[in-house]
């Protein structure tokens, strides 16, 4: 057995990130439209109207994010392990809050640029906020907002970022150490990682949507929490489920491989506990 080292996770996952950007542009975008199109009209009109590659907008702070705040969140839930009794799945998710909550306090600016450049092109054009890139973007918040905008909607972002978490890397552990006393497994094999990851990304959709969407137009549009909830009831009683299907259609992808990739930098780049 291998402790991972502290830079697998982050790197992990701006690997996987690269690959599945587009979903979670497209989530945030079905949040935001008021035009209630569907994830395919929304794929459409955004290649149709700006090119396939603006389904990377915003990849910039997405991969920051992920070598930031996901190797932190990674890397104290690792700490973490080693400390305390995480056999336990009750004591694995207070870890979890732990690990999340305290490196949201990186990720929440990051992911405020995130959000903003994936709805930039569908505002009117003296709306928009023309970020060019990740660092560009978090310049332009402190000048034109102050360094506290940087945490607007700081609160949401902490919870999803908790709930996050949870989701994915306690659930992750926990199905990995259930299907290894039901079936056998042994630590190392691929297949266990596999159907592992897939339990973790199916508990972790669900899980972090509604908050997900909050923080969404939180970050994004003046107004209250009542607000908020009365944009996404106009979607029907689904609405604090909005984008869903493309969260799950990123979020499968991406927990697969950036797992399989963190298990094998544990194997090769690890220390022996």
């Amino acid at each position: 057995m291998y402790n991972p080292p502290w830079w697998g996770g982050g790197v992990a996952g701006a690997c996987c990130q690269l690959l599945t950007a587009p979903f979670d542009l497209l989530e945030t975008r079905l949040v935001v439209d008021k035009e209630k199109r569907g994830l395919i009209k929304n794929m459409q009109w955004a290649i149709r109207k700006h090119g396939f590659f603006s389904l990377y907008d915003g990849v910039s702070a997405q991969i920051l994010r992920q070598l930031t705040y996901t190797t932190m969140r990674f890397h104290l839930y690792q700490l973490g392990k080693q400390r305390f009794d995480d056999s336990r799945y009750f004591q694995k998710c207070i870890l979890a809050t732990f690990s999340g909550s305290i490196a949201s306090s990186i990720g929440i600016p990051i992911e405020l640029v995130n959000t903003r450049m994936h709805i930039d092109r569908t505002l009117p054009k003296d709306e928009r906020w023309n970020y060019r890139h990740a660092f560009h973007g978090l310049y332009r918040v402190c000048r034109d907002e102050g360094f506290l905008a940087l945490y607007k909607g700081g609160l949401f972002s902490i919870i999803r970022s908790s709930l996050s978490t949870i989701g994915q890397i306690a659930s992750y552990d926990q199905a990995k150490e259930f299907y290894m006393r039901s079936f056998d497994f042994k630590h190392d094999q691929k297949l266990l990682h596999v159907i592992s990851s897939v339990t973790a990304a199916i508990i972790y959709g669900p899980l972090i949507q509604p908050i997900e969407n909050i923080r969404t137009l939180q970050m994004t549009h003046p107004g209250g929490m009542s607000d908020y909830v009365r944009h996404l009831l106009d979607f029907g009683t689904r609405g604090l489920f909005r984008g869903l299907v493309p969260c799950l259609l990123r979020s499968v992808p991406n927990t697969i491989i950036m797992f399989l990739l963190f298990e094998e930098f544990r194997v090769r780049f690890g220390n022996r506990k």
